[in-house]
């Protein structure tokens, strides 16, 4: 079968050498492209903001927040664009990364669209339960900052969203942890998976309901990866969130 997860595909001896290169992928991509991204970005706006000063630049918090933004995202889709490219090389260096032809079927397309629906439903429950414990429902800070820069920068920021994020993201999260670091053991790769997909998107700010709700949809991804056997369809559904949700985001403002 052509799919991502053939356990065949390597013999048991070599399984413990797949874990540990998904391991330092792992490790190696969060320090160059998190770690590395967001320093680079706290270095860039103290800068700014000495630069600014000694210059007597006349600049209002607004216009400056602005600026800051607008060398957030040109920033994320570069980093972005390098972590794919880094991405590919290094684990088809490790032996991960094998290239075969993208094969969607209309069965796949059946699931996308099956399990975008649960995602809408589970999200909605997940609201009504928390609504009935008098918990905050705030909008989660994450999403806040997405459609900051949809304002700001449309272009960039659909590309990034739209496009880079479900590759990458999916690369990391479904095809690393639970392709390779538990392949024999998918349930335990889902619910790592699914919890580090939602931790992924704390950085602009942490709340119970925001890791809960992207971890709902790190769980119905993966769950799509295992049954499917097949990157392309979870990247395909992670795409078809990230846009629906940009056309409604457009037409509701």
């Amino acid at each position: 079968m052509d799919n991502e997860l053939n356990y065949k595909t390597l013999i048991p001896e070599n399984i413990p050498n797949e874990r540990k290169s998904a391991i330092k992928t792992l490790v190696f991509y969060f320090l160059i492209f998190i770690v590395g991204l967001n320093l680079l970005l706290v270095i860039a706006t103290i800068w700014g903001a000495i630069f600014v000063k000694t210059a007597h630049i006349s600049l209002t918090r607004e216009q400056f927040y602005n600026l800051l933004n607008t060398v957030s995202i040109y920033a994320d889709s570069i980093f972005g664009v390098l972590s794919l490219f880094w991405l590919y090389y290094y684990t088809k260096k490790k032996g991960l990364l094998t290239l075969r032809r993208i094969n969607i079927t209309v069965i796949d397309i059946v699931i996308v669209l099956g399990a975008y629906v649960v995602l809408i439903v589970s999200s909605q429950l997940l609201d009504v339960i928390f609504q009935h414990f008098n918990y905050s429902i705030a909008t989660p800070d994450n999403q806040k900052e997405v459609e900051g820069l949809l304002r700001t920068n449309p272009a960039l920021m659909i590309i990034s969203a739209v496009i880079l994020a479900p590759i990458k993201e999916e690369w990391i999260t479904r095809k690393l942890i639970i392709g390779s670091i538990f392949k024999h053991s998918p349930i335990i790769g889902l619910i790592v998976s699914s919890f580090g997909f939602g931790l992924l998107h704390m950085l602009a700010g942490f709340s119970i309901y925001a890791l809960l709700s992207y971890s709902l949809a790190g769980l119905i991804f993966g769950i799509i990866y295992i049954k499917t056997k097949k990157i392309e369809v979870t990247i395909f559904a992670h795409f078809l969130n990230n846009l629906v949700s940009i056309i409604l985001f457009y037409a509701t403002n």
